[in-house]
């Protein structure tokens, strides 16, 4: 990270720069938009960078000189273009990642499960179920048109995908029938109530689909927290159930513990470390001498439109949601520092190291002339989402607003083209003078969640961007302090890659 001290005035300053500045601590730094250098700024040069004519002429004749000499704080900012669409034949190959609804049944009624609060965008519970047809038909589009540089994924999704075993048998053995099938893998996303013998001799059925079967199973933390929202259809809690079946599995087969997720949403009133202290001492590995930690995913429930009591975690004596995840920062960053961040429970690292990795393999190429504002990824390629119907989506998270075609008309052009227009028009206004442009990841999903009934209308509310402002800032400061630690603490970053 480099230092950007002053030195003799003299020459003249370009246009406003593209840059934020923020301090940590009592240092000033500047994270630099067209290089995405990070860099530390003395004070009056931070002056300078923010604009308004502030700045000592020393501070002034620095910044000349990073601009002619380094190209650091340029003003430059890129022409706004929506994502390019190319032919018929361009917008439905090199697939990656087919997600199959099987289901729209549930077992469970979650409190703060989207189905369930009438909101209009996306689904309520319902009861149909995808036809063995619809989800062969779904396999071979996708295996025939599948990204032939990495394995493909299959993922099973509801609704409780198990619910549907009929059409996961059929879809594994249409992926395994399939020329262009052998290396997939596949990932139930369920809530683990299910999980039962039956389900289990399914997937350990035989070596090679074993090593090929994820799952990704729903836990919210110990079991009266677990239990005060995630409740059967019958009322009756599901921890326990969840925790034998773990357990099962793992008795027949220890190495499921590699590929096995627990999926947290965290609802108010949110004792985060209450969820930290079950992960890091995971009953079900620990009764089986399995000495790894459980791979976590940490979201918060989506509570848009949801009427929720606020400050529920300051009712009961516990610190604010934002406190909690500050406390748990300086957690993590300790244990950095010392080489251990292995030994903190893995809620704590799931909650700060995707954004880290992503920030540190940023690109750092120079900011190009066109720019695509957003985070989207090519609709249907990277995730192509099929619907108990066979519609086909861009991913899980776009309700009932976005449609890509169907398995019969196969990925639309025109409804790609029209997609990403929509999303350029709602925010071309405000990206352009936006210093996190380059590491936005707003993406239709916010656009779905937003939708206007009446109208069709597909904003991108400002809320939504300065809520992801927040946190790339927060991402900008602990990498300051992350750089400011010896470079072996760091050496783990180098063995990541995004995928």
């Amino acid at each position: 990270m480099v230092n950007w001290g002053l030195i003799p005035p003299g020459g003249i300053v370009r246009k406003f720069p593209a840059c934020h500045i923020f301090t940590v601590g009592t240092e000033n730094f500047a994270y630099d938009l067209n290089s995405q250098q990070l860099l530390a700024v003395e004070p009056e040069l931070a002056e300078a960078l923010q604009g308004g004519g502030g700045g000592s002429a020393a501070a002034l004749e620095v910044l000349r000189r990073a601009q002619d000499m380094e190209n650091l704080f340029l003003s430059h900012r890129p022409r706004l273009v929506p994502q390019p669409t190319g032919r018929d034949a361009e917008v439905d190959k090199d697939l990656q990642h087919l997600i199959l609804t099987v289901t729209e049944a549930c077992n469970l009624r979650c409190a703060y499960c989207l189905h369930g609060a009438n909101l209009g965008w996306v689904r309520d519970h319902g009861q149909r179920r995808m036809s063995v047809d619809t989800a062969v038909a779904a396999v071979e589009y996708f295996l025939d048109r599948r990204d032939l540089e990495r394995d493909p994924v299959i993922s099973f999704y509801g609704g409780e995908a198990l619910m549907n075993m009929e059409v996961v048998e059929a879809v594994v053995a249409a992926a395994h029938n399939h020329p262009r099938g052998g290396e997939t893998i596949f990932a139930i996303d369920t809530n683990g109530v299910l999980m039962d013998d039956t389900v289990i001799d399914f997937i350990l059925k035989d070596l090679e689909l074993r090593e090929k079967f994820y799952l990704q199973i729903s836990i919210d933390g110990p079991a009266a927290m677990h239990d005060r929202y995630r409740r059967d259809t019958s009322g009756q809690p599901t921890f326990d159930r969840i925790m034998a079946n773990i357990g099962r599995l793992l008795d027949r087969d220890p190495t499921a513990a590699n590929r096995l997720t627990s999926v947290l949403t965290l609802a108010p009133p949110v004792d985060l470390f209450a969820v930290a202290d079950l992960f890091a001492a995971f009953p079900p590995y620990l009764e089986r001498g399995i000495t790894k930690q459980p791979k976590v995913t940490v979201n918060f429930a989506n509570l848009k439109g949801q009427k929720w009591r606020p400050g529920q975690e300051e009712a009961i004596g516990l610190p604010t949601v934002l406190a909690q995840i500050e406390l748990a920062r300086e957690m993590y960053l300790k244990a950095f520092a010392a080489s251990k961040r292995h030994e903190i429970s893995p809620v704590i690292r799931a909650l700060f190291e995707p954004e880290l990795i992503r920030f540190y393999h940023r690109s750092r190429a120079p900011l190009g002339e066109n720019y695509t504002p957003g985070g989207n990824c090519r609709p249907g390629r990277r995730k192509l989402h099929v619907t108990v119907d066979g519609r086909l989506q861009p991913c899980e998270r776009t309700g009932n607003v976005v449609s890509l075609g169907t398995i019969k008309t196969g990925i639309r052009v025109r409804r790609v083209r029209k997609l990403d227009e929509d999303f350029h028009n709602a925010v071309k206004d405000r990206c352009g003078s936006c210093w996190a442009l380059r590491l936005c990841n707003v993406c239709f999903a916010a656009q779905a969640e937003n939708v206007n009934l009446e109208t069709g209308e597909l904003p991108v509310p400002e809320s939504v961007c300065r809520r992801v402002r927040a946190q790339k800032r927060e991402t900008l400061k602990m990498m300051v302090r992350i750089l400011a630690m010896p470079a072996e603490t760091r050496e783990w970053l180098d063995q990541t890659e995004l995928v």
